[in-house]
């Protein structure tokens, strides 16, 4: 089982929703589990009011653990993807290969992926490093890249790829559909969305970004 966290202040459902329909369509079974503080996933799609219990979702499963349960999903899963911007929930998440910071560029994001990082280093080696990715949701001139990069160098982190998408009107109309279909729709996202997806599914699936284009087009034709 292959393990990914996803850590930040921004909401990421339709972000991890996507990225577990392109790992659902190479055949692998998918587990999202929500740690967020305030249970972002609970009405992001519509679930059976089964508390506590993994749900489908066009393919793949959600989870949602009740508040002190621990956030360890079954292994019978090939993938499990950890949504959290809760401080005091990262310390019950597990070990994972794959790591990536999701923020923006206001200061309030900034603050709070600090705060995120130093919850999450609290228990580590100070000298051991974690690679990390960084997610930009939207840009700005200022502070600029340099100024935010800049906050984060007292951490141990090995920064890898760096993957980024402006917010686009598209993207919106088309999640408050999906949030009311028991199927998942991609059909009609952004560009930038799209290829941030599939810089994600590549970087989970370890492949040629060819092959994830091509795994977007089969989830996009799916009903």
């Amino acid at each position: 089982m292959k393990r990914a966290i996803f850590i930040g202040d921004r909401d990421k459902t339709d972000l991890l929703f996507y990225t577990a329909k392109i790992l659902a369509e190479s055949g692998l079974r998918v587990l999202i589990v929500d740690a967020t503080a305030l249970g972002s996933y609970e009405f992001s799609y519509p679930a059976l009011d089964v508390p506590g219990q993994p749900q489908e979702y066009d393919g793949f499963e959600v989870w949602i653990p009740a508040r002190g349960e621990q956030a360890f999903a079954h292994a019978d899963y090939d993938f499990v993807l950890y949504d959290t911007d809760d401080p005091f929930r990262l310390s019950e998440l597990p070990e994972a290969k794959q790591r990536f910071l999701v923020l923006g560029c206001e200061q309030t994001s900034v603050r709070r992926s600090v705060r995120l990082l130093e919850s999450f280093f609290t228990e580590r080696p100070p000298a051991e490093l974690s690679a990390f990715h960084k997610v930009w949701i939207e840009g700005a001139r200022e502070p600029g890249e340099a100024y935010i990069n800049e906050q984060f160098e007292a951490f141990p982190i090995d920064w890898k790829e760096t993957l980024v998408y402006y917010p686009d009107e598209r993207d919106l109309a088309v999640k408050i559909g999906n949030q009311y279909s028991s199927s998942l729709k991609l059909k009609g996202v952004s560009a930038e969305m799209k290829k941030t997806v599939q810089g994600i599914a590549s970087l989970l699936l370890e492949n040629d970004e060819r092959e994830t284009r091509k795994l977007w087009k089969k989830a996009e034709r799916s009903k």
